[in-house]
Formats: C-alpha cells, sequence, structure tokens
C-alpha cells in the first residue's frame, strides 16, 4: 500500500472514478489530499498509479521535458510537473476513461466517445486540475500531449514533443526528432503530428479534430 500526505483536505476533488482507480493501483486514500505536493512527493504519487512498465517512459519524459525547458526558457519546474503527471490515468479502463470527465460534468464529443484511448489526456487533466490542484499552465499541458492542438503554449509543445522523443522511445524518425527539439521546436512537433497522422491514416484510424487544427496552425504561422 502508498500512502501520501498533504496539509489541505479536498475530497470533495476527488472524483468516485479516480477513488476506485487509486484502490485498483493499491494507494490508500491520503489523509489530507494531494495539493501542493512537492515535487518528490509528486513524483512518488504519480508513479504509483502507473502500470511498471510505463514508469520508465514518464522518468525520460521528465527529463526530457525538464531539458527543453531549460533550452527554449519555459518553466522548468512546470516542464517537470506536467510530465510527471501527462499519463497518470493511462491505466484508468476504458470505462473510467468515459466516465470520470461526467463526474466533473464534461460532455464529451464523438470523438472522444469513439476513440476513449485518446481520454487518458483529459482525463489526466483532470485529475491534475481537480486532486493535485496544479496549476492551469501544467493542466493544459496534459491535455494536448497527445493531440496537440491550435495556438499550443510553449509548455503545451514542449511536453508534447518531450513524450515522442524520450530516451525509451526508438522508431522510425525518432533521432531526427530528437535532433529538430533543439533547433527548431515548431518543426519537431510539426514532424510528430504528421508521423502521428500517417500512422492513423495506416491504421484506417480518424485523425482527431485537435491535431487537424495544429498541424493547420502550424503550416499557417510561418515558422514550418
Amino acid at each position: 500500500m502508498c500512502e501520501f500526505v498533504t496539509d489541505d483536505v479536498s475530497y470533495q476533488r476527488f472524483a468516485p472514478t479516480f477513488i476506485t482507480y487509486m484502490q485498483s493501483a493499491g494507494c490508500s486514500l491520503p489523509e489530507r489530499g494531494f495539493c501542493r505536493l512537492s515535487m518528490e512527493e509528486l513524483e512518488k504519487a504519480a508513479l504509483a498509479l502507473l502500470k511498471p512498465n510505463r514508469i520508465a517512459h514518464v522518468r525520460g519524459c521528465r527529463d526530457t521535458a525538464v531539458m527543453l525547458a531549460k533550452h527554449w526558457g519555459a518553466n522548468e519546474e512546470d516542464a517537470a510537473r506536467a510530465a510527471l503527471l501527462h499519463d497518470v490515468t493511462k491505466a484508468l479502463s476504458t470505462e473510467g476513461q468515459l466516465t470520470l470527465p461526467m463526474e466533473y460534468g464534461m460532455i464529451l464529443d464523438d470523438f472522444s466517445k469513439q476513440y476513449p484511448k485518446t481520454l487518458h489526456a483529459l482525463t489526466g487533466s483532470l485529475v491534475a486540475k481537480h486532486v493535485f490542484e496544479e496549476n492551469d499552465a501544467v493542466v493544459q499541458a496534459i491535455r494536448y500531449h497527445t493531440t496537440g492542438r491550435a495556438n499550443m503554449t510553449l509548455l503545451e509543445k514542449i511536453i508534447y514533443v518531450a513524450d515522442y522523443m524520450e530516451p525509451n522511445r526508438d522508431f522510425p524518425g525518432v533521432e531526427k526528432l530528437r535532433e529538430l527539439a533543439f533547433s527548431d521546436l515548431d518543426q519537431a512537433l510539426h514532424l510528430g503530428l504528421k508521423m502521428t497522422l500517417e500512422i492513423l491514416l495506416e491504421q484506417g484510424s480518424e485523425v482527431s479534430p485537435g491535431s487537424r487544427e495544429a498541424l493547420a496552425w502550424l503550416e499557417t504561422k510561418g515558422t514550418i
């Protein structure tokens, strides 16, 4: 069992689906919530909610995001916190992915209902906001780390790219992506989005509206 204690009581912010998720991961409910955790406490809490085979990825994403934040002048602490939490609901069941947003008053669009595997970005952002009480920059970076969107912030770009290129990733094109990430972040983001689009089309899957909007935005803003 794992236990995390902070100095604030906020159980009303714990959606029932998240409480069940915690318990299934072997975590007892914390005595005083998860908000305002130190970086060390946040890492312990976030990793405890992951399947063992995802821990190396999340740590790699955290380290990469911090390096990119330092290189591009973004907030390094926000980058680390967003990366640690970006997959915090990855192991949530399909039913849980569909239910948790409704418990926080959200109505899902048709794409999300049809492709619930993309929902861990939304559910993770909701948990980051309501359970861990992270700031808006961190929450939004988690929200768009799988699809992207138009008008992405610097931190959102960093988390998207870090997730794609962290050291445990191994696929054709990843070295090019790593090179671009430190020379032209928009180009790296564009490459990641294009690769995702090509894979989805090969699989016969639909591309998310957010990804299409992100690509169109990048291709019209004059940096690609």
